[in-house]
């Protein structure tokens, strides 16, 4: 770098200056690692890579797209797929692939080079796909929808020279998500059965097929997503070269990532590729015929010309108060939410996000060590940092608790079925209240009713007569403050 940074031949003068230096550096590098001959260096330097993002990702639940930790790591993942177009990478980077795929969360250009690098590691050790690989996959905890298009990448290229056994295996268990609960478990599972039997027809699956493709037409989602590049066209093996690597993916998978500098590329640099013989072959590197367009959303598109609107993500990926929470405006709401009886820390996680994205006054829970657990954490989304949280035990405290802010005018009513309850579209909140939600099997305990001024129900039209507790609370929460508050 330091060399790059006084050569004559980079001071460039035009209006794109900083653009132009900072993609020359960027090219240096991979120009750089394409001229590295020993593999020693190269298992050195994979090393590294890993090593970096390890500690870039140590305590990371989450992170935000186009953020410093979504560029390093698309970038590292970036470098990975070069390395492995030059050379076999060992190193056990599939292992450290698979555990940063199953981590979390991620952003589509880094889930993208996860899963074609796990493809490619087990294609190239010629890994039968059985049982035993996708209880591997289980184990890292790898999500579904990658698992299948981890598969059907590797499927992909060895589809006409696999066993029949495992050909079968493959589409019997794909055909056997397309019936799940998850809308998006199903889709996947949908749309790649019905590629691969394209590959490879079979007649003993001949019927599901028909049946998944006259339920894939009926959906235009899964039209949607037969139609994306790396669905329909991908190839793990053909698609392994700079150009597609460090231009194509993130350009047609995000928006606002950088991209090496097009014009600089084209016409003054190459990059050297050694073919079998040992000579050099000039090949420029974004020199490519791919579509234009962006990957299609799934599920937010909807064609009426409106966007998705979040929050500013900046605002809350420091530790530090940058944006005057002290400042924040007084909390309306007098709603308190007691979760004491609830032991599921996915619940308490979500309840604490609800509550503190409608403003309730107190979340009131078991036990503060909740708030350390990752879990919690992580479905919490930080939440737990800006409502206000106290600690009361089941039992005796928790009725004493009741009875004190009884004592204070507060309204005590119960999320519980019971034959005097009533309805919450019927039921009108008092602007004090306590809300008290019951344990995820037993409901409210038969001791604590008493207490209660009034138990109140969703109403249900369906035969299961019981709704996750989370989600309970979420919409009582939800009608208080449209009651009350809008």
């Amino acid at each position: 770098m330091i060399e790059i940074l006084h050569d004559p031949k980079y001071q460039v003068t035009s209006k794109d200056t900083a653009t132009h230096f900072n993609f020359q550096i960027q090219y240096s590098a991979i120009s750089v690692l394409s001229k590295i001959k020993h593999e020693d260096i190269y298992r050195t330097i994979t090393s590294f890579f890993l090593n970096k993002i390890d500690i870039l990702m140590m305590n990371k639940q989450r992170y935000h797209g186009n953020s410093q930790c979504h560029r390093s790591l698309l970038l590292c993942l970036q470098h990975l797929l070069f390395l492995f177009s030059l050379t076999n990478l060992e190193c056990g980077i599939e292992n450290w692939c698979e555990d940063l795929l199953g981590k979390l969360p991620h952003q589509q250009s880094v889930r993208v080079c996860l899963e074609w690098l796990i493809a490619l590691f087990y294609y190239k050790k010629g890994v039968e796909i059985n049982q035993e690989f996708i209880d591997h996959l289980d184990a890292k905890k790898i999500p579904l929808t990658s698992q299948f298009i981890i598969i059907y990448n590797i499927m992909k290229r060895k589809c006409n020279n696999c066993s029949e056994r495992e050909y079968n295996f493959v589409l019997h268990h794909l055909l056997g998500n397309t019936m799940g609960p998850m809308y998006n478990v199903r889709l996947y599972a949908q749309c790649i059965s019905k590629q691969l039997y394209k590959l490879r027809e079979s007649s003993e699956h001949k019927y599901m097929i028909k049946i998944v493709e006259q339920n894939c037409a009926k959906d235009k989602n899964c039209a949607r997503l037969e139609e994306d590049f790396f669905l329909s066209r991908f190839d793990i093996l053909s698609e392994l070269k700079p150009s597609f690597i460090y231009h194509f993916v993130p350009n047609y998978t995000e928006a606002n990532n950088d991209k090496i500098y097009m014009e600089l590329i084209n016409e003054e640099l190459k990059i050297m590729n050694r073919n079998n013989e040992g000579q050099l072959n000039d090949e420029e590197i974004f020199k490519f015929k791919y579509p234009k367009g962006k990957a299609k959303s799934v599920e937010s598109f909807d064609g009426t010309g409106s966007i998705q609107k979040k929050y500013v993500p900046w605002g809350s990926m420091s530790d530090i108060e940058v944006y005057g929470i002290s400042k924040k405006k007084e909390n309306p709401s007098e709603l308190i939410v007691i979760a004491s009886l609830i032991d599921k820390l996915p619940n308490l996680g979500g309840m604490a996000r609800t509550s503190e994205v409608f403003g309730v006054r107190t979340y009131v829970i078991d036990s503060l060590r909740h708030l350390q657990d990752s879990q919690f954490q992580a479905l919490s989304v930080s939440a737990e940092r800006w409502v206000n949280i106290e600690e009361v035990r089941p039992g005796p405290p928790l009725k004493a608790y009741i009875q004190s802010k009884k004592l204070e005018g507060y309204s005590i009513v119960a999320a519980e079925q019971t034959s005097t309850s009533c309805q919450l579209d019927k039921f009108k909140f008092d602007r004090k209240t306590v809300l008290l939600l019951g344990h995820e099997k037993e409901g409210v305990p038969c001791d604590l009713l008493p207490l209660m001024e009034r138990c109140v129900e969703v109403p249900q039209r369906g035969v299961v007569r019981s709704l996750n507790v989370h989600v309970t609370a979420a919409i009582f929460v939800w009608e208080y403050t449209r009651q009350l508050l809008l």
